[in-house]
Parts: C-alpha cells; sequence; structure tokens
C-alpha cells in the first residue's frame, strides 16, 4: 500500500488547460489592474499639466499687466515732465523778455540822460 501511495503522489496529473487557463485569468487581472493604473498616471499627468499651463498663462499675465501698468506709469510720467519743461520754458522766455526790456530801456536812458550807468564799462 505504500507503493501505491507514493506512486500516486508521484505520478503528475495532466493539468495542462486548466493551468492555461489560469494562468490567462490571472494575466487578465494583472493586465487590467495596470491599465487602471496607466489611466490613473495619464489622469495625474494631464491635470498637472493643465495646472501648470494654467499657472504659466495667469503668471503671463500678471507680467503682461504690470507691463502694461509699467507702461502707463512711463507715459503718465513723460507727460508730467513735458508739461513741467513747457512751464519752465514759458517762464524762463518770460524772464529773458523782461531782462532784455530792461536793458533796453536803460540803454534808451543813457542815450537820452547821456550817462552811462556807473556799472558800465
Amino acid at each position: 500500500m505504500n507503493e501505491t501511495r507514493e506512486q500516486q503522489q508521484a505520478k503528475p496529473i495532466d493539468m495542462g488547460p486548466a493551468v492555461e487557463q489560469w494562468k490567462e485569468k490571472e494575466m487578465g487581472k494583472t493586465r487590467l489592474k495596470y491599465d487602471k493604473l496607466n489611466e490613473k498616471i495619464l489622469s495625474w499627468e494631464d491635470k498637472n499639466r493643465k495646472k501648470a499651463k494654467k499657472k504659466l498663462h495667469r503668471t503671463e499675465r500678471g507680467v503682461e499687466r504690470t507691463k502694461l501698468k509699467a507702461m502707463q506709469r512711463f507715459r503718465d510720467k513723460n507727460e508730467r515732465i513735458e508739461i513741467i519743461v513747457a512751464s519752465a520754458r514759458a517762464h524762463a522766455y518770460e524772464s529773458r523778455v523782461k531782462e532784455e526790456l530792461k536793458v533796453k530801456e536803460k540803454a534808451n536812458l543813457m542815450r537820452t540822460t547821456g550817462r552811462s550807468p556807473s556799472t558800465c564799462l
């Protein structure tokens, strides 16, 4: 009887189709598991790429806004400078005209009196 038990245990059982079926089932589960994992990875990648692109556009808009504000400040400052310069030029011109008028009046006075001022050489 011992021999028959040993012979029975040592005798390989033909399980070829069952093993193949199990193997295909397990391979299918594994593929499905990793397909789902790849979908999650792809989804995460898309989400983060969109998020990064959105942040880039937001930053670019901020930079553009900053650039526009800087240009507007530059224009405003130039306008103020032009106003100040125009005012200064007008004042300088008025002062020049007044001084020239004083010089002409003194010259006329000297012609009429025949005397030169003490400051003249």
